[in-house]
């Protein structure tokens, strides 16, 4: 599950649902496996330094590496209020560019961090220009919480929910549900082996580790934190990613907002544009072959999330 649950959430509070929810973004899988696919592309220096300042964050006594701290920013969302950070940078994980050219202009305006407000471009530039001119500042205080979200949000920004939202065609004057906050207002009724908020964006954060099977979205296990780095499974998970390698060098220069509308046509054409239901849409069951090609793009999006994250912690740790 993702930040945007928690954005989804708030307005379905509104409507009189009282609920609870633990957020994430790509699950933490997802987003060790990023990691894990920049660690195996930097340079020794890079993998050394990144380590060492990554594990100056903790949590509960547990120092992160340069693997896990891909989780840091998704594990201090606990409701546990003596987490360092609890609750912070929650609206940097992603940004909702409509998909049609009626929709809300998300660039018109400059976007300013606060705690509350922000989105994961903003975010992304801000964070690496901490780390590359030793800047801290009220927002982001340390190096070691830079580089958290760096890792964190370079993943976010390839998950195609997280850079694309489907805006309502015919808002009324006081519509509270201007857009489906990337998928999670779409409710999907084959999805299991998830114990709540079962919706696309559910589905597209877990979707390289999903599969169709007798009716059913199924998933594949996750990776435990405490195991991640150098465990078995890890490099079992990193072997099945090696078929979806770009078969042409990407674009690497680091740069979020061509990033994002990069991914955000993906995910219009794709993700919504063969779904196969209308906006408003709901309790919908997934196809066999959207499931599988959904698999396909998301396992290429973590590839190509780790090999730009590689350059950019080349760029920021390995000189």
């Amino acid at each position: 599950m993702t930040i945007r649950k928690l954005k989804w959430m708030m307005l379905v509070g509104i409507a009189g649902v009282a609920v609870t929810l633990n957020t994430s973004a790509w699950d933490g899988t997802g987003h060790m496996l990023v990691a894990q696919i920049a660690r195996d592309r930097m340079s020794s220096q890079a993998v050394t330094r990144v380590d060492a300042v990554a594990a100056q964050l903790t949590y509960y006594g547990v120092p992160y590496n340069g693997v896990t701290i891909s989780c840091w920013p998704d594990d201090i969302k606990t409701n546990d209020t003596s987490v360092p950070f609890q609750g912070q940078f929650k609206p940097w994980h992603y940004i909702d560019i409509g998909c049609a050219a009626t929709d809300p202009d998300v660039f018109a305006h400059a976007t300013t961090l606060t705690k509350t407000k922000g989105d994961v471009i903003t975010a992304l530039n801000h964070c690496v220009d901490v780390i590359k001119n030793k800047k801290t500042d009220e927002l982001v205080p340390s190096e070691a919480v830079a580089l958290a979200l760096v890792v964190h949000f370079v993943a976010d920004i390839h998950q195609p929910l997280h850079t694309t939202a489907r805006y309502n065609p015919d808002p009324k004057p006081d519509d509270k549900y201007k857009h489906d906050a990337g998928g999670n207002g779409v409710t999907v009724t084959n999805l299991v082996d998830t114990p709540w908020w079962k919706n696309l964006h559910t589905f597209w954060d877990e979707a390289y580790r999903r599969y169709y099977e007798n009716g059913e979205v199924k998933a594949l296990p996750e990776l435990k934190q405490a195991t991640a780095l150098g465990g078995t499974e890890m490099k079992e998970w990193t072997r099945k990613l090696s078929s979806a390698t770009p078969a042409k060098q990407p674009a690497l220069q680091f740069d979020p907002k061509k990033w994002a509308l990069e991914v955000h046509e993906v995910a219009c054409a794709q993700v919504y544009g063969t779904l196969g239901e209308p906006y408003g849409a709901k309790n919908i069951k997934l196809q066999e072959k959207y499931v599988n090609d959904s698999a396909q793009l998301a396992r290429r999006q973590l590839v190509l999330a780790g090999y730009r994250l590689a350059a950019l912690l080349n760029e920021l740790y390995g000189k």
